[in-house]
């Protein structure tokens, strides 16, 4: 790498980039990447050893960039076939935290939803104290 050139330089620009550490810049231009499109969901990214290269990093600090990624389910890994953009289903993400069961065992059917409602709110100073939020913060 030239002295001229910063580490990251092949990418976009990263706001007080300076101040972040460089595993976490090369995080977000990942993300940059995954929201502009460069790759659809399914597809598999380039390798560590490619994208180290593309950014002019060590392969270390894009396996920890992917790994939070990982660890974020917006990637996922795959022993031996490589790192691809996790595919998130309607009926999956619903049921990420709460999974609704029968009573009966021998019922086998799938809960249904319906999302009656959906806005963004500020919250209440009840609401924040219970969520343990702050309040105002911005709720779903």
């Amino acid at each position: 790498m030239s002295a001229s050139a910063s580490p990251v330089s092949k990418g976009a620009a990263i706001g007080s980039a300076a101040f972040s550490p460089l595993y976490k810049q090369i995080k977000a231009l990942l993300v940059q990447s995954l929201h502009g499109g460069e790759w659809k969901p399914g597809e598999s990214i380039p390798s560590e050893l490619d994208l180290a290269a593309r950014f002019q990093v060590s392969q270390g600090t894009v396996r920890k960039a992917i790994d939070e990624l990982a660890s974020e389910n917006l990637l996922i890994r795959r022993q031996g076939k490589g790192t691809f953009v996790a595919t998130h289903h309607e009926a999956q993400v619903r049921y990420r935290f709460l999974r609704l069961t029968p009573d009966d065992p021998e019922n086998t059917q799938r809960a249904q939803s319906t999302i009656l409602e959906c806005s963004r709110q500020k919250a209440t100073p009840e609401q924040a104290r219970l969520l343990e939020v702050h309040n105002g913060e911005s709720l779903i």
